[in-house]
């Protein structure tokens, strides 16, 4: 059972109700496939923790860095960049194509997202966590920022094809950086 899956990341700096807010959009790719116009691609290779690396994207003024790991017990058939290599959804057809996630089969779970690099701030994160083939499962994040950590348990993801993006399941939340330390989801 692949147990967590994230298809994109949509983070935004907010920076009050009438400013115009700063996005940084990454759709998960495998290396050279299709990228969400609108959306900067984070690419690796499926099964091959060495190219899971720190990709860096210039936002927000200044260079935001994300870096994906799992637990120190990880083996390659545990990380996981899917792409199903068909476009059979009415909306964002790139997005929902692919994805990054965890094998549970096989030791390595959690996948831990760490985001460094951000200005001082609260911001807001948004992903979708889809499958158009029959991966499923229960998961919960875990972020932990300036203010500590918060768990949302209980997350289903959505599968299946024909799609709308307001119909596939999203994990929302808001968190706060302080300009240094990293902020980590820790999908479970």
């Amino acid at each position: 059972m692949m147990k967590t899956q994230i298809v994109s990341m949509f983070l935004c700096l907010l920076m009050g109700l009438d400013a115009a807010q700063a996005q940084l959009k990454i759709d998960f790719n495998q290396a050279n496939g299709a990228v969400e116009p609108g959306y900067q691609g984070y690419f690796a290779t499926d099964k091959n923790l060495a190219s899971f690396t720190a990709q860096s994207y210039q936002v927000f003024g200044t260079t935001v860095t994300i870096q994906p790991t799992w637990a120190s017990n990880v083996v390659a058939a545990c990380v996981r960049m899917i792409d199903r290599g068909v476009t059979d959804v009415p909306e964002a057809p790139a997005l929902l194509r692919d994805w990054i996630g965890t094998d549970t089969r096989s030791a390595g779970d959690p996948l831990t997202l760490t985001i460094s690099g951000l200005p001082t701030g609260q911001y807001e994160w948004v992903s979708y966590h889809h499958d158009r083939n029959d991966q499923t499962g229960i998961f919960q994040v875990t972020v932990t920022d300036t203010m500590g950590s918060t768990t949302t348990p209980n997350i289903d993801i959505s599968n299946g094809t024909n799609f709308k993006l307001a119909d596939v399941t999203k994990f929302t939340t808001r968190f706060t950086a302080n300009g240094k330390d990293a902020v980590t989801l820790v999908f479970d």
